[in-house]
């Protein structure tokens, strides 16, 4: 498994900054005005809306073992508008850095990271898991969200395109943003790292643009103390045609005892004269940021598949059973199993608390969040697996663990 600092958690004192990256695409009700099917997928571009849950296994591994009790560990980022590009039975993600394939009936799976597995339906919604590893530590990664195709008629014309500069009127941060072919790129002036991959979003054919991303922090340590906050961030704006920009940004917080939200920040932009800045610091098109992103992840190693067993290569399906397959690569033999098991059972959770969120039919009375907590919780409390397959590869140092449990509706 590789690193990719894009997937895992952003330090808090991070999230404003994060927030401005949602200059994105619109919802998805202006594009979805097709109902053929989206298998098997056809090369170009698609509006991606997801959830994205990062579960720290092991984290919560060593804090049992240290201290008796569970802990729980979990952030949830949910985009609106990331822009992907599906060409060569692949669709690569701009803000991950990762290339999922998906064949014609929908598989997903990743040549880089064998652990990804997951299934695109026909209606463009999917779902997909895996783990990763960051300076160590055993993450497990659970994406659930829906593709939208963006043929030219979902995007802004070329009377939108060209190079423009936008101002924080609030802190004077500056930034270029580029628009060509009916996407939106852009970069901070300052050159300082923004602590977060910028993502192409999308231009409305109108020229308008909405969008939202919301951080969502679970922790847990037994019975002792519990906290959920979440930072909510809505933009929204339009671009006039040889004219410039104009925007503006909500912020709102909730969770631990607070609801707090600001006055919209608004920023304005106008088009830069040709050569006032060089090349280097206009922000590459999408096309170009595809191209490098999807160059740089072909030069990365691959797995050895001949390392694997079959049965993790490929997870059983048996009617009336669930299956959660985990990994961990460690000196200590014994520990290196407790937590791959600890991936496969977390692997098991959620698609549980998925079966269980699909069979809700009555409306919550209480708020989204109690609601999220509740089929998490029962989720956990239904959880009651075997272990089916274990094993340790001494050469890889790598222990592999199938867990499955019976389901019933």
């Amino acid at each position: 498994m590789k690193n990719n600092k894009h997937f895992f958690i952003i330090p808090l004192f991070a999230i404003a900054l994060v927030c401005l990256s949602c200059a994105s695409a619109g919802g998805t009700g202006e594009l979805s005005g097709t109902t053929a099917s989206l298998l098997p997928m056809s090369a170009g571009w698609y509006q991606c809306d997801s959830e994205r849950t990062l579960k720290g296994i092991e984290d919560e591994y060593n804090f049992a073992l240290n201290y008796g009790m569970k802990m729980v560990q979990e952030i949830t980022y949910k985009y609106t508008g990331v822009i992907c590009r599906f060409e060569d039975g692949v669709l690569f993600d701009p803000v991950t850095n990762i290339e999922l394939s998906i064949d014609k009936a929908g598989k997903i799976s990743c040549v880089e990271n064998i652990s990804i597995r997951g299934n695109l339906e026909k209606d463009g919604s999917f779902f997909w898991s895996g783990l990763r590893e960051e300076n160590g530590k055993l993450n497990s990664i659970f994406v659930k969200g829906n593709l939208t195709p963006l043929p030219s008629s979902a995007r802004g014309g070329p009377e939108f395109d060209g190079v423009y500069r936008l101002s924080d009127t609030g802190t004077g941060r500056e930034m270029l943003a580029r628009i060509a072919g009916g996407f939106y790129t852009w970069r901070y002036l300052d050159e300082e790292d923004a602590g977060f991959t910028p993502w192409p979003t999308l231009i409305q054919p109108d020229g308008s643009f909405l969008s939202g991303l919301e951080i969502t922090t679970v922790m847990a340590m037994g019975e002792i103390t519990s906290m959920n906050f979440s930072n909510i961030v809505i933009i929204e704006g339009s671009v006039i045609p040889g004219q410039g920009i104009t925007m503006d940004q909500i912020a709102r917080s909730t969770g631990l005892g607070s609801d707090q939200g600001g006055a919209p920040q608004t920023f304005a932009g106008t088009t830069i004269r040709s050569g006032e800045y060089s090349n280097q610091a206009i922000p590459r098109d999408i096309e170009s940021l595809v191209k490098t992103g999807r160059a740089a992840v072909k030069a990365e190693p691959k797995p050895n598949r001949q390392k694997y067993p079959a049965w993790y290569l490929n997870i059983p399906a048996r009617p009336g059973f669930i299956y959660g397959a985990g990994e961990k690569t460690f000196d200590d033999k014994e520990v290196a199993l407790a937590m791959a098991e600890a991936a496969a059972a977390a692997a098991l959770a959620e698609q549980i608390r998925i079966r269980i969120e699909s069979s809700f039919t009555e409306a919550s009375t209480g708020s989204e969040t109690n609601l999220e907590e509740h089929i998490r919780t029962e989720a956990q409390q239904r959880l009651d697996y075997r272990v089916s397959e274990r094993l340790y590869n001494d050469e890889t140092r790598t222990a592999f663990v199938l867990a499955e449990m019976v389901w019933r509706e």
